[in-house]
């Protein structure tokens, strides 16, 4: 049985631009020269919400009607909702941050972290032109990949009365934060990992 897409796209807006105001905060939140003074439980704790708003989100979006002729569209372009698109690519911004400033991904000048030296407001610039500024680059990942995945892992919970899909949702999104910070703790080790690999296959003994 397909999903139900039910919702006008400006019903809902509301609640997507809440959701952009709280993942465009977490995206905030990954600035060094912000993150050392917000507390680390404050960091988990917004990880920790990060999974269970995001699956909400993606079962809400499933839901949306952005008309017929939207149906002939690319995904990207099918979107038709502003808030609808800051909120998955703001989502998908901070997931990556979490994940490249964890794990000590830079590919050349794709690196939020600014040179130490430069002053405050100029590191401040370029981690927004890093994380805001690829908005757009941001939003086609996420109709390419984010979206299509939380549309086929959320439709099964669309198909329950509302209170049981959501509060199961929930429980999934708590359960993939769980995992999420399983895999972040062995981010040390996983670099070890991968450094000591990328040294013999480009140094052999």
């Amino acid at each position: 049985m397909a999903r139900r897409q039910d919702l006008p796209a400006g019903a809902v807006a509301p609640l997507f631009w809440l959701f952009t105001l709280v993942f465009a905060a977490m995206v905030l939140s990954r600035f060094d020269g912000f993150g050392g003074q917000i507390p680390a439980p404050a960091h988990a704790a917004m990880l920790w919400a990060c999974f269970p708003l995001l699956l909400v989100a993606g079962a809400i979006e499933g839901r949306i009607d952005y008309g017929e002729h939207a149906r002939r569209m690319p995904l990207w372009m099918a979107i038709d909702s502003r808030p609808v698109r800051y909120t998955f690519a703001l989502a998908l911004t901070y997931l990556g941050l979490v994940a490249m400033q964890t794990f000590e991904v830079s590919l050349g000048v794709v690196d939020p972290r600014a040179p130490a030296e430069w002053p405050p407001t100029q590191r401040l610039l370029w981690f927004l032109g890093f994380s805001f500024g690829m908005g757009f680059a941001n939003y086609l990942a996420a109709a390419g990949a984010l979206i299509p995945g939380l549309r086929v892992l959320t439709a099964p919970f669309s198909r329950l009365p509302a209170p049981v899909g959501l509060g199961l949702l929930l429980a999934l999104g708590f359960g993939l934060a769980a995992a999420s910070f399983e895999l972040l703790a062995f981010g040390p080790d996983v670099r070890a990992g991968v450094s000591e690999a990328a040294a013999r296959v480009w140094q052999p003994e």
